[in-house]
């Protein structure tokens, strides 16, 4: 049967990109023949192909039940449906399609799609691996797996399903499967390997922002600094609407610094690109929010200053960019109150190491617990938390749709486990999506945000004008640190020095922090230390990813000159042979201004004495906190020269190690498996939910 002149012509202008003299021809022809099938379902596709899917479903709806034998109008309309975000009813559609055309792989390549976007990956991902039985070649399908596997958190099965893609796919159609291949890799910290499927993309398409932006990120992640920075401008000048890249790359701050005067400097120069953008134009996009990188940088919080004036102001220039969000009515009349953590993908680890014994024993009767973790993150989060009445709670790793699944839970407080070491984490607060919101010692610093509602701290970690160091409201519990930790256990095989590359008569002094706690002003104390104890070995353990490593030991060469010889950065390692090495040193050291807190707990435990100097902030007392609770204080230095003495005395005497080793085993009982831990947060929640 001819079609139709008009139906030709309207194809035709379509084919030609006249969208316009398209839409005019389709609707001459409704105007004729009213309910014209192939006019009508062909004008739905325009509207769905001009961003206009509402009207395309008004057409469709009724012709879907005009023809409900007709394959096209269905699959249509249920890819309609999903771009609507009707995922649910998009689903029943295709299933109801598959039942009847079981063998047509493009209806299950829609499934999976849908299935994907109302969040039910492991359902999409059976249905990608059940397309590509029936279409092994499909190139679209493994492109799609892998985006699926990656948001699951099964990086390594998304790398295997971009690698597939990109066999079967044209050069010229490569570089969004390359982007998201470099993008599985910056997931897995692999920074360096992500350099070249990402540089691929960009040689392909030299236009092509989301390859740019995430040639940033490895630049930055790997101490680039500069090049990272041309890149986010790259991605700004590409993408005018994304203007946040431009501001991400004027903060970009180096994770090591050269000196204490360095930091300074740097700060000056945040202060003043702050007061500059206060004057700028631009308003952020809350479904980008998570790729932004403009939080704060992390690194203000290995810097050693006081934060709150840099915080507080940023996020002021901040706030007229975001919506302003109200928190919901509190819920009244309830016997459990319902306490929502917050942990996005990335920080899971910490997390539950940190809060398992909390959760096994905070009371139920009066707490119902549920744990809101980011989709990629749910099934590790699950292994470490193995504990049957929390409830889990998976969320979108797009912020805004998170802040709108956190605000449906009807949460009576949300506790946020770190607020700023991402941008997901730092703009969650934002959205106020519990009536009351706190944060504490995950990120142990002042967010500075001021839909932030308190701040969980301890009074054993706090000086006694600790209110001016936060924009929260300050609550501090009043004789415990945050935990309920379990003694660390060595592994059965007992560890020797020589294992590590170390001789008996070596005295070894260990700092066993992270390469960007280790301030410059550490420098002078290792030096003095090395100097006068002609038997030292310093020991440090290097980043994750290095990246913080090689800067890290040119100062420390530079500082220390031929001592640095007697410094030695060792490769991360599993947690069994990393608490063999602790159990083996003679004195762990804590740095200035950032000391341990899991790791002070695993010193301790093992018997281990760690010189720590006073702190008037949060992060750089958690050692003293400990002691206090030990009720001795004596290694707590309050000056330099008391660290440097403190530190040779227990490096060359065996008998007063001794001593100490006696004495923190004796007193673990103090520190670990503290009941107080639990009934002091008990405390604390009942204190803020009072304040709704």
């Amino acid at each position: 049967m001819a079609q139709h002149p008009l139906l030709q012509a309207a194809l035709r202008a379509q084919q030609q990109g006249q969208p316009q003299q398209a839409a005019t021809l389709y609707q001459r022809l409704l105007r004729e023949q009213p309910g014209h099938p192939e006019g009508t379902l062909h004008y739905a596709l325009l509207h769905a192909q001009s961003g206009q899917p509402a009207a395309a479903l008004a057409l469709l709806d009724p012709l879907a039940e005009r023809f409900p034998e007709v394959p096209a109008v269905h699959i249509n309309r249920a890819e309609i449906l999903r771009r609507l975000g009707r995922f649910e009813e998009a689903i029943a559609c295709l299933r109801t399609l598959i039942h009847q055309m079981p063998d047509q792989p493009l209806i299950r390549f829609n499934l999976a799609l849908a299935l994907r976007g109302a969040g039910h990956l492991d359902d999409a991902i059976r249905e990608y691996q059940a397309v590509l039985q029936q279409k092994p070649d499909y190139a679209d399908a493994w492109y799609n797996l892998g985006n699926t596997q990656l948001e699951a958190g099964h990086n390594d099965d998304a790398l295997r399903s971009y690698e597939e893609a990109l066999s079967l796919t044209p050069v010229a159609q490569q570089p969004r499967v390359l982007n998201n291949l470099g993008s599985t890799l910056i997931y897995q910290r692999r920074y360096g390997d992500a350099e070249a499927p990402l540089r691929r993309a960009i040689d392909i398409a030299p236009g092509y922002a989301e390859a740019h932006l995430n040639l940033g990120v490895t630049r930055e992640r790997l101490g680039q600094i500069a090049e990272a920075a041309t890149h986010f401008r790259r991605v700004a000048t590409l993408q005018p609407a994304h203007w946040w890249h431009a501001l991400r790359a004027d903060i970009l701050c180096p994770e090591v610094f050269p000196t204490s005067a360095a930091i300074d400097h740097w700060r000056q120069g945040f202060a003043d690109t702050i007061a500059r953008w206060r004057e700028q134009p631009g308003q952020l996009d809350p479904a980008q929010l998570q790729h932004s990188g403009v939080e704060p940088p992390p690194t203000l919080m290995y810097q050693g200053r006081e934060d709150r004036a840099l915080k507080s102001a940023y996020a002021d220039m901040l706030a007229p960019r975001l919506p302003a969000f109200e928190p919901p009515a509190a819920r009244t009349g309830v016997d459990r109150y319902r306490i929502g953590f917050f942990v996005n993908h990335g920080h899971e680890a910490i997390f539950a190491r940190s809060m398992l014994g909390i959760f096994q024993r905070l009371d139920r009767q009066r707490f119902e617990i549920v744990v809101a973790v980011t989709q990629p993150a749910l099934q590790h989060t699950r292994t470490l938390l193995p504990i049957e009445d929390l409830c889990w709670l998976p969320l979108s790793t797009v912020v805004n749709q998170a802040a709108a699944q956190l605000r449906a839970a009807q949460l009576d407080l949300l506790y946020h486990w770190e607020t700023g070491s991402d941008s997901g984490n730092y703009f969650m607060p934002w959205f106020r999506t519990a009536p009351m919101q706190c944060t504490s010692w995950g990120w142990p610093l002042t967010t500075g945000i001021p839909a932030m509602d308190y701040f969980l701290s301890s009074a054993l970690v706090e000086p006694q004008d600790a209110q001016r160091l936060y924009r929260e409201k300050l609550l501090c519990m009043p004789s415990n640190l945050f935990t309920w930790a379990e003694p660390p256990a060595l592994p059965a095989r007992a560890a020797t020095r020589s294992d590590f590359g170390f001789s008996e008569r070596d005295h070894l002094y260990l700092c066993h922090q992270n390469p960007r706690k280790i301030h410059p002003d550490f420098d002078g104390l290792a030096a003095a230390i090395l100097q006068r104890d002609p038997h030292a070995r310093l020991l440090l353990i290097g980043s994750p990813t290095g990246s913080e490593t090689a800067p890290l030991r040119a100062r420390l060469q530079h500082h220390l000159g031929p001592l640095a010889e007697r410094v030695h950065i060792l490769p991360r390692m599993p947690r069994e042979q990393y608490l063999s090495l602790v159990s083996l040193v003679d004195v762990a050291l804590d740095p200035p201004h950032y000391t341990g807190a899991n790791t002070s707990f695993d010193a301790l435990g093992l018997g281990v004495p760690v010189v720590t100097l006073q702190s008037t902030l949060l992060r750089g007392n958690f050692t003293c906190g400990l002691y206090q609770q030990l009720g001795n204080t004596a290694l707590v230095a309050h000056d330099a020269a008391h660290y440097i003495e403190s530190a040779l005395l227990l490096g060359g005497d065996l008998a007063l190690r001794q001593h100490w080793r006696d004495t923190l085993l004796s007193g673990g009982e103090r520190l670990f498996r503290d009941e107080r831990a639990v009934s002091e947060l008990e405390t604390a929640l009942l204190t803020m939910l009072a304040q709704r």
